[in-house]
């Protein structure tokens, strides 16, 4: 009996102890859209469609001595998608890793995981979406003298490897395996650099075991223009092969100007420009594709351009644009975007060039934090076609083109 007095004693201490180093949050966010016109253009027969998605999180982070895991549980459904009385698995793991801490300055952290850097214009998380987007990869921390480096790297198998013995095709519409190194510095007091480096690779579309890599090299500079103003440039290219072994040569360019032009108001003024493909030559692959990107964030929230290649039937995109924020007092903020689309290279439909302006996209958000973990968000999003955006997206400009959409975030920390 005294032994086990003295086992549960020491059980509790150990507890106790492990519970002081663990966290647990949550992420609710159910959003009700209405959508007439989201993605592409309605046709003149088309009713709105109307549904609520949630997502539903469950965070849990331990640190302990070296080492830091954590585990992300989510659940991903649009309301009334399951019949009633029935029992139908959907929990599914959106991370899981392990970090060890080996000093100060170095550490590796292993298992499935989100990767964000910098504008997250070419590796992003993809919040918008329900389910996310995350990798099953290995990454390396360091901090040197001078700057910060990330070298990383992941290989994907499809579930058929467990019974496999031999071969390694993997037969999923996903890299097969990609690498990667971000290295960011701050060389002058107001200004910073970040470059990075990834390669990616794909099976063959003809589906053999061949495998095609791509290169994608990006640097992102950042100004400080003073109290009020700042200045970003981002330029990358990519090379490489395609699946279908195209040779790429693609090119992009982003550019803003922050200023704060009123005491309550950010204003942000850019320019971002992806390749297109030659009509007159298609001897390679000049798309620029920033496949892990968030396409949300950075081409209008109508999403009608999130997969490049495929969204600008190879043309590319140049896209002008102004976007406002303006913090009524602090719980209140006013979003309000205004984004012009062109193709960037010729295009030719029916033996004619068509021009290249395709539309005008408005976004109006608003956003009301009802206390420090929770915002209710809204937002209404017009697009207006051109005659060039019926060809290369397909339904009536004609027809009003909107999305609507209001959204719960729910984010507070349990433990």
């Amino acid at each position: 009996m005294k032994e086990l007095t003295l086992f549960l004693i020491a059980f509790t201490i150990v507890i106790n102890s492990s519970w002081a180093q663990l966290t647990i949050s949550a992420d609710l966010s159910p959003r009700a859209e209405l959508r007439h016109g989201y993605r592409t253009l309605p046709s003149p027969d088309a009713k709105a469609a109307a549904s609520i998605n949630q997502r539903s999180r469950l965070v849990l982070n331990h640190k302990h001595e070296n080492i830091i895991i954590r585990f992300s549980f989510q659940d991903i459904r649009i309301w009334g998608q399951e019949q009633q009385k029935q029992a139908v698995p959907s929990l599914s793991i959106h991370e899981a890793w392990a970090e060890l801490l080996f000093s100060e300055k170095i550490s590796l952290k292993v298992g499935r995981q989100e990767l964000k850097y910098d504008n997250q214009r070419l590796l992003s998380t993809n919040d918008w979406l329900p389910m996310g987007q995350k990798h099953d990869a290995a990454l390396l921390k360091m901090k040197p003298t001078a700057g910060e480096l990330h070298i990383g790297g992941a290989f994907n198998q499809s579930s058929a490897a467990f019974g496999r013995n031999f071969e390694t095709i993997y037969g999923v519409n996903n890299y097969k395996y990609l690498t990667f190194l971000w290295y960011k510095t701050q060389f002058a007091e107001d200004a910073s650099l970040s470059l990075l480096g990834i390669y990616d690779g794909y099976e063959a579309s003809n589906e053999t075991d061949d495998v095609y890599t791509r290169g994608t090299w990006s640097a992102l500079f950042q100004f400080k223009l003073g109290e009020t103003s700042n200045l970003m440039v981002n330029p990358a290219l990519q090379h490489g092969k395609t699946p279908a072994n195209q040779n790429i040569q693609a090119f992009y360019l982003r550019s803003e100007l922050g200023t704060k032009p009123a005491e309550k108001l950010w204003s942000t003024l850019g320019l971002e420009l992806i390749s297109g493909n030659d009509p007159e030559d298609n001897s390679k692959f000049r798309v620029f594709d920033p496949t892990h990107s968030a396409g949300h964030a950075n081409s209008g929230f109508m999403d009608y351009f999130t997969n490049y290649p495929v969204h600008t039937r190879g043309a590319g995109l140049v896209n002008p644009f102004l976007k406002n924020n303006y913090s009524i007092n602090p719980k209140v903020n006013l979003g309000a975007d205004l984004h012009l689309f062109f193709i960037q290279n010729d295009f030719i439909n029916n033996g004619e060039e068509i021009s290249k302006y395709l539309g005008t996209e408005i976004d109006l958000t608003l956003s009301y934090a009802f206390n420090t973990s929770t915002r209710i968000i809204s937002g209404f999003h017009w697009m207006f076609g051109s005659d060039s955006m019926e060809i290369i997206n397909s339904g009536s400009r004609e027809e009003p083109a909107y999305f609507a959409y209001i959204m719960l975030r729910i984010r507070p920390k349990l433990l």
